[in-house]
């Protein structure tokens, strides 16, 4: 029998109050749309060409890149909800695996609620507070003059391809022009450093804006947090566990906190909000080179440095303490 008809309810170890709290780590941590039952039927698939366990299951590499991108989700899916992994190792009629499914899934897509409504009001207070002063104020309840509508909030949703400073280009893209088309295949401005993007140095600044790391630390440490700008955090700012790679998705909420967008949708526009997702997650998880690989080590360390504080690099970069003198020492003795 299927692995995807092997799932039970075990209230011992997956009650309702584990369901809602796992569940709130989906959309944050695992992936921005898919269902809880796509996941595992991904992985289900794969372990009927051939594996007995499901240890082998990633051997079978496949040439769709949804189907990859599942399971890539999947793997993230067994670490941050342990309950799943232990319902795939049990049996469950079909209609219990639904209303586990259902319940996850309800409650990833409530915290993405609860995270998108909690920086709408934010982001108002982030940018008022900025000089000058933006005009017209920005609103914290209604989005409709959001977006590239509003000055400020137009420029840091702008591609770095285009010039906002140009009134032309401002012109254009609000007319939805289509030599100006606003879509996934470009950076907006607010993901660089100051919003400044070298063409001959396109990765320099990237994923370093300053609007991006007040978003993040207020979703995954705590709102206050988000006003510390010392790199050091107090015990109560302190998460109990390191969530580096959430601060992908929040990439994708914080554009639709800036648009004009009155719900949460997948398109936005021209804009694909699920495709923005996945480049942001390809340029981590799918590094071309070496040299490439050790970029987004060194991108990685800064976000947690900037998230988690300097001080407690040992958590998230640990000494190679066999290299060192008491270890040499105790060698050559």
């Amino acid at each position: 029998m299927s692995y995807i008809r092997e799932l039970t309810v075990n209230h011992s170890f997956f009650n309702s109050n584990s369901q809602v709290l796992e569940g709130r780590v989906i959309r944050r941590l695992v992936c921005l749309t898919e269902r809880v039952e796509d996941l595992v039927s991904e992985f289900d698939r794969r372990t009927t060409l051939g594996t007995t366990d499901g240890s082998d299951a990633e051997v079978f590499e496949s040439s769709n890149t949804i189907e990859n991108r599942r399971y890539r989700s999947y793997k993230k899916l067994v670490i941050w909800c342990p309950s799943v992994r232990m319902l795939i190792q049990s049996s469950a009629e079909s209609s219990e695996l639904a209303g586990i499914c259902n319940k996850l899934n309800r409650s990833a897509d409530a915290a993405r609620g609860d995270d998108t409504t909690s920086l709408k009001f934010a982001v108002a207070s982030w940018l008022m507070q900025t000089s000058p002063t933006p005009n017209p104020i920005i609103s914290n309840r209604d989005k409709s003059c959001r977006g590239f509508r509003h000055d400020t909030m137009g420029k840091l949703l702008c591609p770095v391809d285009y010039n906002w400073d140009d009134a032309v280009v401002r012109e254009a893209i609000r007319n939805y022009h289509p030599d100006y088309r606003v879509t996934s295949y470009s950076w907006p401005s607010y993901l660089y450093r100051d919003g400044h993007y070298d063409t001959k140095n396109p990765t320099k600044g990237l994923f370093k804006g300053e609007l991006l790391v007040k978003a993040v630390k207020h979703i995954f440490t705590s709102p206050t947090s988000a006003e510390n700008t010392s790199g050091f955090l107090s015990s109560c700012d302190f998460p109990k566990r390191r969530r580096t790679t959430g601060e992908r998705r929040t990439r994708c909420d914080l554009r639709f906190a800036l648009s004009s967008a009155g719900s949460w949708r997948i398109m936005d526009d021209d804009f694909d909000q699920e495709e923005f997702y996945h480049n942001i997650v390809d340029y981590f998880e799918l590094c071309p080179s070496t040299e490439a690989a050790k970029e987004v080590e060194n991108l990685l360390l800064w976000w947690n440095q900037q998230v988690f504080g300097r001080r407690n690099v040992s958590e998230y970069r640990p000494q190679k303490t066999e290299r060192l003198s008491v270890a040499m020492t105790s060698t050559a003795r």
